[in-house]
């Protein structure tokens, strides 16, 4: 009899083990499916960027060559989109690992999970450090790729005025979630990026630091 209600135990450990398994599986299938919506989201937006800066450039060219341009329009064009009611503030290109996406105004639970976003810092290309947050993503997208950058790769940021400034990483460490010491601007007189992605779940964050390079 003792037996038996082993076996009863035995079977009831294995279901509910197959039960979670299963519903891991779903969660895990379900964030990677979400992962990749919005990345293609994210690519479009991309796409309306650069649309925007090539319009931009060609209605200041023309405005230039007829000599037109009043007060007003000798401002120069900023780019004006946002994604899922969030602003975007510029562009990231990393080419070493094929990454281009919008950055958002702020760091928030909800721009984190559908886009990189400015987590500390002014604006994009401003002097000083801007630090940017970004989910390493079992899908690959995001900053998962992060880890394969080495020192003199290049980070390649546009700003909403169409200028892009090339930065070239120097520095990649691991270090502590609570490490604040990463967002100091060290130098104002130039211009630096912070990447930052989890690492080994959310216990240690890995850091990408690039400097302006001419």
């Amino acid at each position: 009899m003792m037996k038996k209600n082993k076996v009863i135990v035995y079977k009831i450990i294995l279901i509910l083990l197959i039960i979670t398994a299963i519903a891991i599986s779903g969660v895990i299938i379900h964030k990677q499916y979400s992962d990749r919506v919005y990345d293609k989201e994210n690519q479009e937006i991309v796409s309306l960027f650069h649309k925007q800066e090539e319009e931009n450039k060609s209605e200041s060219k023309d405005e230039s060559l007829n000599e037109m341009r009043s007060q007003e329009n000798e401002e120069k064009k900023t780019i004006e989109l946002q994604y899922k009611g969030h602003k975007v503030i510029g562009l990231i290109e990393i080419p070493a690992i094929s990454l281009e996406y919008p950055i958002l105004e702020k760091t928030t639970q909800e721009t984190m999970n559908i886009s990189i976003s400015r987590f500390s810092g002014g604006e994009i290309n401003g002097f000083g450090n801007v630090s940017l947050a970004g989910h390493n993503n079992y899908s690959g997208t995001m900053f998962s790729k992060n880890k394969n950058l080495k020192k003199g790769d290049y980070v390649l940021l546009t700003d909403v005025s169409g200028n892009t400034v090339k930065y070239e990483i120097y520095s990649i460490f691991v270090t502590d979630p609570n490490d604040t010491s990463v967002l100091e601007t060290n130098d104002k007189t130039t211009r630096e990026v912070t990447l930052i992605t989890c690492k080994n779940g959310r216990s240690q964050r890995l850091i990408v630091k690039a400097k302006e390079t001419i």
